[in-house]
């Protein structure tokens, strides 16, 4: 029960930092203004595949905890694609650090508070990452239940 609790886990910090990552907060004096960013680039696109390989992990985990399957085949699935989670999830931050340092942006933009201030995503995405190998490893190690 650790491992989907894990899990699940690191599906709610994936979809919050996938969605935190590109809306911005814009407060002037007389008005509110959050929006969606512009840019769709691929740290959208690699956190849509960490969130996809984590759905499955769910399904891999969710078929070990309640006896769904053959348990051999559910661990590979919630491991291993845990483990996938796991590389995407951490990927994604990290890619946009080193696009960050590759190209000249403005003193205003930074990795940890991108597009004005969502740099909590960024760190939701590592914790998500850090989680969904702990469940990985978890899952591996896992008896199925009786």
């Amino acid at each position: 029960m650790a491992t989907l609790i894990g899990i699940i886990l690191t599906l709610v910090f994936i979809l919050i930092g996938m969605f935190g990552s590109w809306y911005y907060l814009s407060v002037s004096v007389f008005s509110v203004d959050i929006s969606l960013t512009s840019e769709v680039n691929n740290y959208l696109y690699m956190a849509i595949i960490a969130l996809i390989f984590c759905i499955i992990a769910l399904i891999g985990t969710l078929g070990l905890a309640f006896n769904f399957g053959k348990a051999n085949t559910m661990t590979k699935i919630g491991g291993g694609f845990g483990i996938l989670t796991f590389i995407f999830a951490l990927i994604t931050p990290l890619y946009f650090f080193m696009d960050f340092a590759a190209q000249s942006y403005s003193a205003g933009v930074g990795f940890w508070n991108d597009f004005g201030g969502p740099g909590y995503a960024w760190y939701l995405m590592i914790i998500a990452a850090i989680i969904a190998l702990i469940s990985a490893v978890a899952a591996f190690k896992s008896k199925p239940a009786a």
